[in-house]
């Protein structure tokens, strides 16, 4: 897609730059051709930054996702070409129906509808994604547009003795499991002067991979400073790992289990203890993640935690947390008393199977089934 910021009306000279890797959709859902709801992910911009900020490849892509924080001498790149032709940004779908490593035969999900599937993507505020670079006075009037929007998919053809194996099995009425990984968005809040908040995420799965969780400032106002320090700006800031909203400590617990089995206490103003934690459960131990660098993890701090008993992944070893109907609740502690109120996003990851009927008929059950 090309993105271009718009200039108000009569303003020939303001310029304007976006959020590392161009945030500009705020939510997707994806449906079938029979209506089922396989993914809806709410606050997509803040998981697409938060797998970003964990990708080891982040660095050899910034040229096509316009992430350029390792080089600070090309934050700007774009700054002139965005008001004028535009910039050209590819945008990797993060919904795990399209990032896992299974075919999908899309002729069978066709059903009357005539489609396989419909993907919505939801544009985010202008004020979330973007800001002014020039004047004395930071404009409210931020405003973009995409244009030339294109999907570009891999066309495969599978042997025919696996066509009419696949299609024998629908015949008979039989299914096509397709495994694949759902992120789901769970929103509360800290109130202001609290210092303690148990964080209740009802999420009801078999297979509970792990989950992700930021603090945000609760309100993003519309006039920010121009000076700000790109892949730091105000909107996307990750909070918890300096003075604002310190964290002190953590664990998260389900029925009568806790993870970790102790809490992780963050006691000095090193927050190093967080990131090899996060680090570890992610199993990017060796790999050059951008929160590794420098300076970039303090304002980048996420809580990770991983239920996952081994690192197969052909295996249902998460959390199975629809077993008692508990929920999980991540205990969390501030070194101060929050001065305002500040927002906890948090990004449940779980592992299910999209399972294809005759005509087109889809489920979505919980855990992973290799069938195809």
């Amino acid at each position: 897609m090309i993105v271009n910021a718009i200039q108000p009306f009569g303003d020939t000279t303001s310029t304007y730059r976006f959020n590392p890797g161009y945030p500009v959709f705020n939510r997707i859902q994806i449906k079938t051709s029979s209506g089922a709801i396989i993914a809806d992910i709410d606050d997509y911009h803040i998981l697409q930054k938060l797998l970003s900020n964990f990708d080891p490849d982040f660095e050899s892509n910034a040229q096509l996702t316009g992430d350029y924080r390792m080089d600070d001498e090309l934050e700007d790149i774009d700054a002139d070409q965005l008001t004028g032709g535009g910039v050209s940004i590819q945008h990797n779908i993060l919904a795990g129906l399209f990032s896992q490593d299974h075919y999908l035969p899309v002729g069978m999900f066709s059903g009357s509808a005539g489609h396989s599937f419909e993907t919505t993507l939801s544009l985010n505020d202008p004020k979330m994604c973007m800001s002014s670079t020039t004047g004395s006075t930071p404009t409210e009037d931020l405003k973009y547009k995409l244009t030339n929007c294109n999907m570009q998919i891999e066309v495969v053809q599978l042997p025919e003795s696996v066509n009419q194996k696949l299609n024998s099995q629908l015949m008979s009425g039989e299914k096509i499991s397709i495994p694949m990984v759902n992120y789901r968005s769970h929103k509360s809040y800290i109130p202001a002067s609290s210092q303690a908040v148990d964080i209740t995420l009802s999420e009801s799965a078999h297979d509970l991979d792990s989950v992700m969780t930021v603090l945000l400032p609760n309100g993003v106002p519309a006039n920010r400073a121009v000076g700000q320090t790109y892949g730091k700006e105000e909107n996307t800031r990750f909070y918890g790992g300096g003075v604002n909203a310190a964290v002190k400590d953590w664990q998260f617990n389900y029925a009568d289990r806790y993870f970790p089995v102790q809490k992780i206490e963050l006691k000095t103003k090193d927050q190093r203890l967080a990131l090899m934690h996060a680090v570890k459960n992610l199993d990017l131990t060796g790999k050059p993640a951008i929160v590794n660098q420098v300076n970039r993890w303090k304002d980048q701090f996420c809580i990770v935690q991983s239920f996952k008993t081994s690192k197969e992944d052909d295996l249902l070893n998460g959390l199975n947390s629809s077993s008692s109907g508990s929920p999980l609740i991540l205990q969390l502690s501030l070194k101060e008393a929050a001065g305002v109120a500040y927002r906890v996003v948090s990004f449940v990851k779980q592992n299910q199977t999209l399972n294809v009927f005759k005509g087109g008929a889809t489920s979505l059950t919980d855990g992973s089934v290799e069938n195809f």
